[in-house]
């Protein structure tokens, strides 16, 4: 952008300065600032970044033409607004992603370090005691932190991260627990939640048939052992008429 600018800009200069419409002070100060590519380029770096004022480079422009201040207005705005805040964008979100591994990389320090206090160290699996127990110390409370809960919610947390449902949580189901917790649910954990839903959905659709099933196999039941009484009765007495 500041090379196509700045080679438009230099062209309209020279034209100017060839038709002898230039002359004296005029003359020298569109020679320093446009007088080449080079200089062009390095006005308009300057006039961005705050190296020279860029009124002081639009005065002279405004000599030759009006059109020339509005594209220099226009490549002052567009830089400024525009292309400026997509490179400051790009190292703010560089330094976000940096700040996230070294969160990441604290919590799996203070999970490792909670785990090897225990006596069994990293290959200990921790029940709900052991949890509670160690809800005061440094580790658990950065871990409580990390995941933005609350410490009177740790018997929910303990059965989020006890995913096998054994009553204790390993150092595995640990770190898993704490890095799958932190932020928002990814596209994966959406997924996996619709499945478990579904499977659940089709069990109970399941059952719900078994149980219609065995509904009418009774209603039938019922209604023979009703109507066979009905029935005998009703031919022994066409059966004595008969004999009649």
């Amino acid at each position: 952008i500041i090379y196509s600018i700045s080679l438009y800009l230099c062209q309209i200069v020279a034209d100017h300065i060839h038709q002898d419409l230039a002359e004296g002070e005029e003359l020298e100060i569109l020679q320093s600032f446009y007088g080449s590519v080079e200089s062009t380029m390095l006005n308009l770096f300057m006039a961005i970044t705050g190296g020279r004022d860029w009124v002081v480079l639009c005065d002279p422009l405004m000599e030759i033409s009006i059109v020339l201040v509005g594209i220099f207005a226009a490549y002052i705005a567009f830089s400024l607004l525009a292309m400026l805040n997509v490179v400051t964008g790009v190292f703010v979100e560089s330094v976000l992603k940096s700040q996230a591994t070294d969160r990441d990389l604290f919590m799996v320090s203070n999970a490792r370090e909670l785990f090897l206090s225990l006596e069994e160290g990293m290959h200990s699996a921790m029940s709900w005691e052991t949890f509670e127990s160690k809800l005061g110390a440094p580790q658990m409370k950065e871990f409580f932190k990390a995941i933005d809960v609350d410490p009177s919610e740790s018997h929910g947390l303990f059965k989020l991260l006890d995913l096998d449902g054994s009553g204790t949580v390993t150092a595995d189901e640990f770190l898993n627990g704490a890095l799958r917790l932190r932020g928002p649910a990814k596209a994966l954990d959406v997924a996996l939640l619709i499945q478990e839903v579904r499977k659940i959905e089709r069990q109970v659709l399941r059952i719900d048939r078994d149980s219609r099933g065995d509904r009418s196999v009774r209603r039938s039941s019922v209604s023979e052992a009703v109507c066979t009484p009905f029935m005998a009765s009703a031919v022994s007495a066409s059966s004595s008429e008969m004999r009649r």
